[in-house]
């Protein structure tokens, strides 16, 4: 019988795959072979911007078929002049019957008289225009302004990611249906094109004065997200060469504004190549690459082959920026070179594994910038970073997993979150750990030859980093990191792991289950967890390949620790956090662990490790897991802490508390706050001190926060310390007498204390200035203002603004403002009564950050019924509004059941 049935599945499974009436995928009766694109660009001023063209696509027949799917969108195809043609040896009537377009799944199909034959390959030819459009995808339009001239350039880009090439030309637009494509580009001589590989040739348009046509060198097999092009008349430097294989030629290109900025950039891109070339052992197969600064990107930047596109403001380095605006611009460098490897040369077969080519890519991007740049400190910086977002945002139920089921292009662009990134990072991180680094290397060299200039799904990963380990240590062999690695992969959330030690047997009991901050129901979730144990005696923290495994599923483990466990002396799981999950264990190893940290000798222990047990013990403490009074113990060794990372763990989760407190308990909550923040301040150099500027980014990193949060808590020396420099405000915006790093926090602490002089002049330079670094720092100081009519002017400017930007700066505003509650309620009341318009003019992301703002965090009290009515109808706000109700809840939870037995044991020290 079951045979049977696997015989009409098969009979059945043709005719299931080719329909698609019910999917946005292409059926997969054809694999593209080679594009030829000819692509004519106008750009005669603001009013005839546009292109025009035609696509020749040889294809081969892979299941018959009467019908030819391919993806356009918003393009004007000359239907009339579409042609098929068979291959040489081919015959049939190839004529188009009918010809229907499906634009909510933004697909074309051509209906035929006859149908295609099995293994033939055959060339499609399809005339197409269309404007040039405003939105930073598809072939869109950008433009400057010459400040020596006061006079207005235009020019064209792509943007094809992850969607978007369908908007440009007709074409197979899927990650996994990598063709060869040779470019042609059409344009006036005033301009130089570029595309993804050199120019061969170019001759005269055969009609247009003063037009070319440059054809490029073919294009090796890639997916048509990476395929790139621009028209512009934009300024280059010398060409520098990289020390790769090929010997990579770099050019950079850029508004003349800009030129002054970029010498960073441009010299680092090379090293950049270079170094992660030889890393990966697989030589970058192209011999140039051109980096594009545009005045404007859909992103802030773009890992196309041999074309690697930068919003300006991400590729300039300003002399008046922060040095974390600096790391974060080099940081996105080393991440898009990255992609040259992950996501270019191996491609994903489909959207729903983007964390196999973003999470890679972040992860060697920091390690890059480790190699390159050591004084930066920027790997375990990013590391902890990530560690802190994730613990924090995948504790909630509006988590997702990072490999998930996407469709249709809006869900694909979403799963373009920040969460993927993060957690995919780690993700990398965690088999690194685990693997070692030989093991780990042997399988990623082995996973990009293997399947270079094809596509993967995550189990092609798994299989190269299986038969690495099974190379190394066969010994381990019965271990299958498929199996372990997608219940970390395909699952949403992370494990609480429960240790209590039995200290006369010396042996432990573990348990796992999900950990959420408020319980609201039973899950069944379980993870493949490696079990690694450091002990007082033997701080073996660089070890952190598993020594068991507790598995899943699994009721719980008994396991003996090694003779040199001492039940006088704690043990420690998960040396350095390679690994993603919590740790509870007995009040006993607690108390023993928070005895180490209160001693010269609390920095044996790792410092992501100090940061996570604060982090761990802190939302314990919670969830009702642990005490306060426990928590509040092992806070007591901060004032020994030297290092950032455990500083700005334990402050983030103590803020994410207080802003839900009110009335008397804020009031004690923000002494404490003052009393603990102090010392730290006390080691911060004074502002005028040179000091301050020379020190290593860790350092610079250290004292941001110490003046941010002193003066958040009204430490006094703090406040006094920045208002000094405000006798007079002009003179201070000229002089710039503040160090940069620390000037975005003097402007904000003199504006909360009501300088309104300084909040209109930052207003009026915030108007007459281009410069982003500037604007998003200003942005967020103004948002610290406790005057609501003196900051809604300034809310009204930018919603009303229709550059993009604008409504990034509003939500930094926001945010700030809503972090010190001086207005909140009004704050609240101001975003719901716009909520039309920041639906229609926000992304999907900025709306979710205001709604879980002004509803999960208790902002307004508004019912559940009420918010969806006032909601109703605005698509964006709707899709976000039930996970900022959820988040809601799980606050108004810790409020009820745990608010009291928070403030009562931080009481103790105030």
């Amino acid at each position: 019988m079951q045979q049977l049935v696997r015989y009409f599945v098969s009979l059945l499974l043709p005719a299931l795959v080719l329909s698609h009436d019910n999917s946005y995928r292409l059926p997969n009766a054809l694999k593209p072979l080679h594009y030829d694109l000819r692509i004519l660009t106008r750009l005669n001023g603001a009013h005839n911007l546009s292109f025009e063209g035609y696509v020749k696509i040889d294809f081969k027949v892979l299941h018959r078929t009467r019908a030819i799917t391919l993806h356009a969108k918003e393009l004007t195809l000359d239907e009339a002049h579409i042609t098929l043609s068979p291959s040489p040896n081919g015959s049939g009537s190839y004529s188009i019957s009918r010809i229907e377009r499906n634009n909510t799944r933004e697909l074309y199909t051509m209906h035929l008289a006859g149908e295609l034959q099995i293994d033939e390959q055959y060339t499609l030819s399809i005339p197409f225009s269309a404007p040039l459009n405003a939105n930073n995808v598809g072939y869109y339009s950008s433009s400057f302004s010459d400040a020596r001239t006061n006079q207005t350039h235009y020019l064209a880009a792509t943007q094809f990611s992850p969607t978007f090439a369908r908007l440009a030309f007709p074409c197979f637009d899927e990650p996994h249906l990598r063709a060869t494509f040779r470019i042609t580009l059409g344009y006036h001589k005033n301009y130089t094109g570029l595309s993804n590989t050199p120019v061969s040739k170019c001759v005269d348009h055969e009609t247009l004065e003063h037009y070319v046509w440059c054809e490029h060198e073919p294009l090796l097999s890639t997916s048509t997200y990476l395929v790139a092009y621009a028209v512009h008349n934009l300024t280059s430097v010398p060409v520098l060469q990289s020390e790769t294989h090929n010997n990579v030629s770099f050019r950079s290109w850029m508004p003349p504004n800009a030129l002054k900025d970029s010498s960073f950039s441009v010299h680092f891109a090379p090293k950049v190549l270079s170094y992660l070339e030889k890393l990966f052992q697989f030589a970058f197969p192209l011999g140039k690459v051109d980096q594009l600064a545009l005045p404007t990107h859909k992103f802030s930047a773009m890992e196309n082959w041999g074309l690697v596109t930068f919003k300006e403001t991400r590729f300039a380095h300003y002399a008046e920026e922060t040095t974390q605006n600096k790391e974060s611009k080099a940081r996105t460098m080393a991440h898009e070179y990255a992609h040259q490897w992950f996501g270019n040369l191996v491609a994903l077969n489909w959207w729903n594994d983007l964390w196999l080519k973003e999470g890679p890519s972040t992860y060697f991007g920091y390690l890059t910038l480790d190699a390159l740049m050591p004084e930066w400190g920027s790997l375990q910086r990013g590391i902890a970073n990530d560690l802190d977002t994730f613990f924090y945002k995948d504790m909630f139920n509006d988590t997702i997993a990072i490999s998930q089921d996407v469709q249709d292009a809006n869900s694909i662009l979403n799963q373009f979150s920040s969460h993927v990134y993060e957690k995919g990072s780690l993700t990398m991180r965690m088999l690194h750990k685990l693997l070692g680094d030989e093991v780990f290397y042997i399988g990623i060299r082995s996973y990009l030859k293997r399947h270079a200039y094809g596509s993967v799904k995550q189990a092609d990963l798994w299989q190269a980093l299986q038969e690495a380990a099974d190379l190394k240590s066969p010994s381990a062999s019965d271990i299958r990191w498929a199996t372990v690695m997608d219940s970390w992969t395909l699952q949403k959330g992370y494990p609480l792991l429960t240790v209590l030690r039995n200290y006369s047997s010396n042996t432990v009991w573990l348990n796992q289950t999900r950990f959420k901050l408020a319980a609201d129901s039973v899950e069944h979730s379980c993870w493949w967890i490696p079990l690694t144990f450091v002990n007082q005696r033997q701080l073996n923290f660089n070890e952190t390949q598993p020594q068991s495994w507790l598995e899943c599923p699994s009721s719980g483990k008994t396991l003996r620790l090694t003779n040199d466990s001492s039940p006088k002396e704690w043990i420690m799981l998960n040396p350095q956090v390679n690994s993603l999950f919590r740790v509870n264990y007995d009040e006993r190893n607690w108390r023993m662990i928070i005895k180490t940290l209160n001693s010269d000798q609390y920095d044996s222990i790792h410092i992501l490790n100090r940061a996570q047990l604060l982090d761990d013990l802190l939302m314990l403490s919670s969830n009702r897991e642990q005490s306060y009074d426990l928590a509040f113990a092992m806070l007591e060794y901060l004032p020994r802490e030297s290092e950032p990372l455990p500083w700005n763990r334990v402050l983030g989760v103590l803020n994410n508390r207080g802003v839900l407190l009110r009335g008397e308990q804020e009031r004690i909550f923000r002494i404490f706050m003052r009393k603990l923040v102090t010392p730290l301040f006390v080691r911060a150099p004074q502002l005028s001190s040179v000091e301050l500027i020379t020190k290593s980014s860790p350092l610079i990193a250290l004292y941001r926060l110490a003046y941010r949060e002193s003066c958040r808590y009204d430490v006094a020396e703090c406040i006094s310390r920045a208002d000094r420099f405000r006798h007079d405000d002009e003179l201070y915006l000229r002089s710039m007498q503040v160090p940069v790093d620390y000037r975005g926090i003097v402007d904000c602490t003199n504006i909360e204390q009501g300088n309104n002089k300084l909040f209109q002049s930052i207003f009026e330079q915030f108007q007459n200035t281009n410069d982003d670094p500037k604007k998003s720092a200003w942005a967020t100081a103004l948002g610290c203002s406790r005057d609501f009519g003196q900051l809604k002017p300034f809310l009204d400017y930018l919603m009303q603004a229709t550059d993009k930007l604008a409504y990034d700066y509003y939500v930094q505003t926001v945010t700030s403002a809503l972090e010190r509650k001086h207005i909140a309620t009004q704050i609240a009341d101001y975003i719901l009564q716009h909520a039309k318009a920041i639906n229609s003019k926000f992304s999907l992301k900025q709306i979710q950050i205001l709604l879980n703002k002004i509803i999960g965090d208790l902002i307004t009290e508004l019912e559940d019924n009420q918010l969806r009515q006032q909601l109703r109808g605005l698509d964006k706000c709707e899709a976000q509004l039930q996970a900022a109700l959820d988040r809601r809840d799980t606050n108004r939870y810790w409020l009820t059941e745990r608010a009291e037995h928070f403030i009562k044991a931080l009481t103790k020290y105030t």
